[in-house]
């Protein structure tokens, strides 16, 4: 934990098409006025040059060791791609540096467990960005339902994310894009006690995937997957049903519609160009960033936790196996 009212310093291991379009945008924010931008590394010397530059990071690297070695993090991003980020994220926690982590952890659970481990041994944070959990529709939706009294409890989720024909095996739009909704499915349900599933396959890349979930609280939720439908106005979709004759609809992850018996009430954001309306806002990688630093400014768990997260691999590759779907991960860019 870093001392009271020292500048929390930061470094960006990791400098592709998504960190440039995600990552550096939101930390060049207001909401990050605390936070020192140290030192950005990548091995592509030009590209890291590049955005420190434009986004004013102090210091630079190619070799991510001597970056954590040098700078006296309190903690560091990494957006490096699932395949790379067992063999770094371990060596970046085992020195002793908490460690925000872009989705997906790994391409298998062999390299989530790996991750995990460190953090258990390091005792540093872990925070996945699934940064849903943190975008203003979900995070006005988890306020309504948590409020037991008025919504009752959860009695079943219904949901849907559409995929794209665009990835290269139907296994890689599930981890890279569907677990964002396996993840809000735990979120807002609570631990998963059992899962079913069927896919209809038209060919090796592409198909149609529905998954029944049984939570512990004896909730049950229903799922559609797929490869197909994205990434269009309503290719996402979220209902939660409570015991009180409620529920909670998030269309697209922008419209929140709370549902009484005769009447309904939405949320969405409006055209005024300020903060909360911002894109960065919306999507919650402001919020999923500022999360991970408040967590290890004030020594809090992460949410999602790293062990969450490894309920989350590990429900995917039931889902994929009970479904008949290989489990081959193929790279696919962020400029799609």
């Amino acid at each position: 934990m870093e001392k009271m009212g020292e500048p929390f310093r930061l470094g960006v291991i990791g400098c592709g098409i998504f960190a440039e379009a995600n990552i550096f945008p939101s930390l060049s924010t207001h909401f990050f006025d605390d936070v020192q931008r140290v030192a950005v590394c990548d091995l592509r010397l030009k590209r890291a040059e590049r955005l420190a530059s434009k986004y004013g990071w102090k210091n630079i690297y190619t070799d991510f060791q001597e970056m954590i070695g040098q700078e006296n993090l309190n903690g560091c991003v990494i957006c490096l791609g699932s395949k790379i980020h067992p063999l770094v994220v371990p060596k970046v926690l085992r020195m002793g540096v908490p460690v925000f982590l872009e989705k997906a952890i790994a391409i298998d659970l062999e390299g989530t467990y790996q991750i995990a481990e460190a953090a258990k041994e390091s005792g540093c944070i872990v925070q996945v960005d699934h940064q849903k959990r943190h975008s203003s529709a979900y995070k006005l939706a988890k306020k309504h339902v948590e409020n037991v009294e008025n919504f009752g409890n959860i009695v079943q989720i219904e949901t849907k994310q559409h995929g794209f024909p665009v990835f290269p095996t139907f296994f890689t739009c599930m981890l890279e894009w569907q677990s964002h909704n396996l993840d809000l499915i735990q979120y807002f349900g609570g631990p998963i006690q059992k899962i079913e599933s069927w896919s209809h396959r038209i060919n090796e890349r592409h198909g149609a995937l529905t998954i029944m979930v049984g939570f512990n609280s004896g909730a049950l939720g229903i799922v559609g997957w797929g490869t197909f439908g994205g990434p269009g106005q309503f290719s996402e979709r979220m209902e939660i049903l409570g015991d009180q004759g409620k529920s909670v609809i998030v269309n697209n992850a922008r419209e929140v519609t709370l549902c009484n018996v005769e009447t309904g009430e939405t949320w969405a954001p409006d055209w005024n160009p300020i903060s909360p309306n911002q894109s960065h806002v919306l999507n919650g990688y402001i919020g999923g960033l500022r999360h991970f630093i408040d967590c290890v400014k004030f020594g809090k768990k992460p949410n999602p936790s790293i062990e969450e997260e490894v309920e989350t691999m590990e429900w995917m590759f039931t889902i994929a196996k009970k479904a008949g779907i290989p489990t081959d991960w193929e790279f696919i860019s962020s400029a799609l």
